[in-house]
């Protein structure tokens, strides 16, 4: 692995810590009201602590830069909203484990075809047969994880 190690260990935390993200939102979700309360309060709270972080050591977007960005690049932070929203809908009920298991199903059906179309100005990349295969295995294990009787 050599020297992309240290990214493979920074995406092993990012996922242990969105193991815990959801978890927590759901928590708070319970304790708030529900889960539009929950994206309020925690983007709130995210925001104004990237805006103290930010500020602090001077890389504020500046504002040109934000008008030239597409406009469906905005979409990231309404689908952050959502995600949010799912998690504290789902989690009470399938648990963390079967929350993230579905969550990461997802993701690499929605990033095979991103890869595939090049969607968001990915280089287009054609999966191959056993790729196909692997993520078909993937999602049956998801299923199997989460599955429950009665």
């Amino acid at each position: 692995m050599g020297p992309l190690l240290p990214f493979f260990l920074l995406v092993v935390i990012s996922g242990a810590l969105v193991a815990a993200q959801g978890p927590i939102y759901a928590r708070m979700s319970q304790l708030l009201g529900g889960p539009f309360q929950t994206v309020l309060t925690a983007f709130t709270f995210a925001a104004l602590l990237m805006l103290v972080i930010a500020g602090a050591n001077g890389t504020l977007p500046r504002v040109a830069d934000l008008r030239a960005m597409p406009a469906w690049v905005w979409l990231g932070g309404v689908l952050g909203c959502v995600i949010v929203v799912i998690s504290t809908l789902t989690i009470p009920r399938l648990g963390a484990t079967g929350y993230l298991v579905a969550l990461v199903a997802g993701q690499m059906v929605a990033g095979a075809i991103y890869d595939r179309t090049g969607a968001f100005g990915l280089p287009m990349r054609t999966p191959s047969t056993v790729n196909l295969i692997g993520l078909a295995l993937l999602v049956a294990g998801a299923v199997l994880a989460t599955w429950r009787r009665g």
